[in-house]
């Protein structure tokens, strides 16, 4: 299935290392209806004609410090939800301080006590790596959202390819979530090949990565509350290298 992710791969190839804009801005790009990051990184995400645009917004989220159980840090997260017909896209793009890097292993992410169904993890610095399981209704930041939107298309648990980029040495991450509603199989039974891999492709036609080359036309900064209990889960924790635990 390798094979399925090759273009995913390459239109990542020199996104994450591009030259800044003259003003940072992340978020949505009001001309376009993409979202964009002007500076580390410099991308935009496309959705595939037939997505609208429900609601984007920027949260404050207090993620985990991996050396310490009890310690959190605030990261900046950008988000972007559209809807299309029977799926849901969402772009996030979150940054820590300064001082920091994003845990590059699976650690405090929500996939890690579920049942991942496929995985791919990018092995060059502009790979994307790939999980693909179910979230459960309860564990999801995203669908009370749509759902206030009324763009609500399903009540239960969803199904989630998630596609992943680490950008800004580490300090920014781009998380691209694609959506459907989770199929409903039989206790201990799983998705077949076939299922998985139209699933895979179909994530794959829902977006586009590019660069950022036009002047954008930003739109007014929508602060967004979003629960740290549900968010953090998604994006992950955060480090500083450092091998012993802090005292």
């Amino acid at each position: 299935m390798k094979h399925i992710l090759a273009c995913a791969l390459l239109v990542a190839a020199t996104l994450l290392s591009g030259c800044a804009a003259s003003s940072i801005y992340r978020g949505v790009d009001a001309s376009s209806g993409a979202f964009i990051s002007t500076s580390s990184p410099v991308v935009s995400v496309k959705a595939a004609p037939g997505y609208e645009r429900v609601v984007s917004g920027y949260t404050l989220c207090r993620v985990a410090y991996e050396n310490s159980m009890m310690r959190t840090i605030s990261a900046d997260a950008w988000f972007s939800l559209q809807a299309g017909e029977g799926s849901q896209l969402v772009s996030l793009l979150a940054e820590c301080p300064s001082d920091m890097i994003w845990e590059v292993r699976a650690v405090g992410v929500d996939f890690q006590t579920l049942k991942v169904l496929y995985e791919h993890n990018g092995i060059s610095p502009n790979s994307a790596t790939v999980h693909v399981y179910v979230r459960p209704a309860s564990m999801d930041p995203w669908t009370p959202m749509f759902a206030q939107a009324g763009k609500a298309a399903w009540q239960g648990d969803t199904l989630v390819a998630r596609y992943e980029w680490m950008g800004g040495a580490d300090r920014s991450k781009l998380i691209v979530e694609y959506r459907e509603p989770a199929p409903e199989l039989f206790p201990g039974i799983t998705m077949n090949v076939g299922q998985l891999t139209d699933f895979i492709e179909r994530s794959q036609k829902a977006f586009t990565l590019e660069g950022v080359t036009a002047p954008v036309t930003p739109m007014p900064r929508n602060i967004m509350n979003v629960p740290d209990s549900l968010l953090a889960p998604v994006i992950g924790v955060v480090s500083n290298g450092r091998i012993f635990m802090d005292i």
